[in-house]
């Protein structure tokens, strides 16, 4: 269980921890088990239907597993009113951590109910853009983010396009601190044999796979020159439509294209550590973690120009293709084929390189614990102004 050597952060907004479905989830892991390393007092709020029944603490982080509703547009609500009722009759942290747009739709409870709570709120996205939402869910979640602009002590942003945003259309400042990741070994290959695909002879394509991902694009680029390598598609449909079965018909009759599922663990490391490029075709990000993984494997990265993929990526214009651009990202497929795994090698290591020196976890949880600190003495949740 969670230290009490400091005062009680509770995080909500996810699905929880052990994490076990997307980025979000990833994130909480890797920063919240380090501040409980430092001594921090964490609760993270989890739905049951996504961690192992039982489930009471993970790698030092408390965590309360709260019922919810199976339905993509009552989910995130109803357990973020719960969780904010178990804060304010319960745990009664001193710093509450909302995250994501849709929850912040409780941030007039958090603020009636613990008026003495700092409130926090971290951003990964422009969410009421995804095109899953049919309009009047969007609304709605574009009223969390009013909430989230107004009512909030500190705004965590994942990206500066993201700063940018709220700086334009709410006219209030925030904190970037991005998604990080960590530098990891060499992986075996062994894994792969299993799902059809040979190290450095496949393209990959991992993550949550919903509309705005425009997976259909790079199926569609694949499948425009007679090519020798695979085209691997790892992770499910995650928008409640029929999304996934329109890429499955897209590629039907290609036994060159591999829906794996979702992986985890040494089935996913493999999947990066042996691709010979992974592909992100997205037209709306926050800041993508699965493409800091692939670079931090050292794997080669071809990356829709919007602007998140752009501010990790750096000086890789080459390697970019406007979203929709199915011509462009097929002739990037065709000159990285032609190169192999020998000619990519060069971009991968320059990938790892960029990712290892700007987009740490620690550099992350340095950030996090240093607002945090801020916010428990008073002051202005602001690095910038601290610094000066």
């Amino acid at each position: 269980m969670a230290s009490s050597a400091r005062p009680l952060v509770a995080i909500a907004g996810g699905r929880g921890l052990p994490p076990s479905w997307g980025g979000v989830e990833r994130q909480w892991e890797a920063l919240y088990t380090r501040l409980a390393g430092h001594g921090w007092n964490i609760l993270v709020y989890a739905r049951a239907t996504y961690v192992p029944s039982g489930t009471v603490s993970h790698r030092g982080v408390a965590v309360k597993v709260l019922p919810t509703v199976r339905s993509t547009f009552l989910e995130a609500f109803v357990h973020t009113f719960l969780a904010v009722l178990h804060m304010a009759f319960v745990s009664r942290p001193a710093i509450v951590h909302i995250y994501s747009l849709g929850p912040c739709l409780m941030l007039p409870l958090v603020r009636l109910l613990m008026p003495g709570a700092k409130v926090f709120f971290t951003c990964g996205g422009v969410d009421w853009q995804r095109r899953k939402w049919p309009l009047p869910a969007a609304w709605i979640i574009r009223l969390g983010e009013y909430f989230s602009a107004r009512l909030t002590d500190c705004r965590i942003m994942v990206s500066r396009e993201l700063v940018r945003h709220y700086r334009e259309r709410h006219g209030v400042e925030s904190e970037c601190i991005p998604n990080g990741v960590d530098i990891p070994t060499q992986p075996e290959a062994g894994p792969l044999a299993a799902m059809g695909l040979v190290p450095g002879e496949y393209f990959l394509s991992v993550g949550r796979i919903t509309p705005e991902k425009r997976v259909e694009d790079i199926i569609a680029a694949f499948r425009k020159s007679p090519r020798r390598a695979r085209l691997a598609i790892v992770g499910d449909n995650a928008s409640g439509s029929g999304y996934m079965d329109a890429l499955r018909a897209l590629a039907a009759g290609d036994e060159r294209i591999v829906f794996t599922g979702y992986r985890y663990d040494q089935d996913l490391a493999a999947l990066f550590g042996h691709a010979l490029a992974f592909i992100t075709s997205s037209e709306l990000e926050g800041m993508p973690l699965t493409l800091l993984e692939a670079m931090a494997y050292g794997c080669s990265c071809l990356a829709s120009t919007i602007a998140p993929h752009r501010e990790v990526l750096g000086d890789a214009a080459p390697w970019m293709f406007p979203v929709q651009d199915v011509p462009a990202l097929a002739s990037l497929m065709d000159q990285a084929e032609a190169a192999g795994m020998a000619g990519m090698r060069g971009y991968g290591q320059a990938c790892r390189d960029r990712v290892a020196g700007r987009f740490g976890w620690d550099l992350a949880v340095q950030r996090l614990e240093a607002l945090y600190l801020l916010a428990l003495e008073g002051k202005p949740c602001s690095l910038a102004r601290e610094a000066s």
